[in-house]
């Protein structure tokens, strides 16, 4: 039994896509954690809701921290 792709697009109903956004919101968060603690990693997650609020989380002191440190590293152009 094969998987049916499912097509991604926007949520045209702004309160379906509110309400989405605040469903997977913590999961999003969840598997940043999860990425940075089994890989070791350092993980910067900035997330704009459709209502304008911020959502962040960093696996080091602040997210800042972590795009400084991006911000210095030379550019891989294999990318």
């Amino acid at each position: 039994m094969g998987h049916n792709k499912i097509v991604m697009k926007k949520i045209e109903d702004p309160t379906s896509r509110k309400q989405f956004y605040s469903n997977r919101k913590d999961s999003i968060v969840k598997k940043s954690n999860e990425l940075a603690v089994v890989c070791g990693t350092d993980v910067a997650l900035l997330m704009f809701s459709p209502a304008g609020q911020v959502t962040t989380y960093s696996s080091k002191e602040s997210v800042e921290d972590i795009m400084i440190e991006a911000m210095k590293k030379p550019v891989n152009p294999r990318i």
